[in-house]
């Protein structure tokens, strides 16, 4: 039969539930930052740039292979008038990390493309960050949930009321 946590387990488990959250809600917001919907997207450096770091964020990174190359192809289009290819590659260069953050300490997620307070501009960013969208992933990240596997423990006969001499599974909730 499965043990019940006793009272002194209250904080610990608050606290396991707290720092898995926001691991998860770091991992899932640098993710959905890395999309064309809420990075601007030239030729998809700025969007593959996103990185989680316990301090801020240096936009220090020039563009690089093969990103710079899809922008050599672009700017000649634009140059020699001709239609600007739509092609744009998103691959994020920074993974997000393996560590544990302490939910406890500052996390600044930020972008690392040398030209990002340019990019930022166009308000996608802002729009996904300061919106209903965090807000909602925010909720869903930190809502307490319930167990989603039962196990059948024993097999009781039922002693009272309508249940009387019927056999029913107990079930213990993991």
């Amino acid at each position: 039969m499965a043990k019940r946590a006793g009272i002194d387990q209250i904080i610990p488990d608050l606290e396991a539930h707290m720092q898995k959250s926001f691991n998860d809600l770091v991992r899932t917001t640098m993710r959905r930052l890395a999309t064309k919907k809420r990075s601007p997207v030239w030729t998809g450096f700025f969007a593959s740039s996103w990185k989680a770091q316990l301090s801020p964020v240096q936009p220090e990174d020039p563009l690089e292979a093969p990103w710079s190359e899809l922008a050599e192809v672009k700017r000649n289009a634009v140059w020699n008038k001709e239609t600007v290819p739509k092609d744009y590659l998103i691959k994020p260069r920074f993974y997000p990390p393996e560590r544990q953050f302490n939910y406890k300490r500052r996390v600044y997620i930020g972008n690392s493309a040398e030209y990002a307070i340019y990019a930022l501009e166009s308000g996608k960013v802002q729009s996904f960050v300061q919106g209903p969208e965090m807000a909602r992933l925010v909720k869903e990240k930190f809502k307490e949930r319930k167990p989603l596997l039962s196990v059948a423990s024993t097999a009781k006969e039922g002693v009272f009321g309508s249940t009387a001499g019927e056999t029913y599974i107990g079930y213990t909730e993991i």
